[in-house]
């Protein structure tokens, strides 16, 4: 989305520029295709710091247990527990690769299914389905 905002704002400015000398207009444009480089690579570089760092974690190297039921989703570890409740969650999506049990803005449980065999994943996904009919998913977010 940034980068969208600043091709729109770069047009823009372009446009804008356009009664200005013709030197001016290069410079003007060199400059702003060498900071829209500059975010997208720095973004880039930040994501794959930041990943990294996550998965040097001493969290993300320990295996982890994850109970969903009836009342919701409980991940223990050895040295953690969180338990959540349907209520408490936004929405569960699955993706091709994930199931996203998403609690707030930042704070998102992922579940890769490449760890649950085909029952497990069926279990998983009428579980989902009946508190998503009961309505009980989310029913405490306001």
């Amino acid at each position: 989305m940034p980068v969208a905002f600043l091709g729109v704002v770069m047009l823009a400015t372009m446009a804008a520029c356009f009664g200005m000398e013709s030197d001016r207009m290069g410079w003007i444009v060199g400059f702003q295709v060498i900071g829209l480089y500059g975010f997208v690579g720095l973004s880039m570089l930040a994501n794959r710091t930041i990943v990294a760092t996550g998965r040097s974690t001493p969290i993300a190297q320990r295996p982890s247990d994850w109970r969903i039921g009836e009342q919701g989703l409980a991940i223990s570890g050895a040295d953690f527990e969180t338990r959540i409740g349907w209520r408490s969650l936004v929405a569960v999506v699955e993706e091709k690769d994930r199931m996203i049990f998403a609690a707030s803005p930042n704070t998102n449980f992922i579940l890769p299914l490449r760890v649950l065999d085909t029952d497990q994943l069926q279990a998983v996904r009428a579980i989902v389905a009946d508190v998503r009919s009961r309505g009980v998913l989310g029913a405490g977010v306001d």
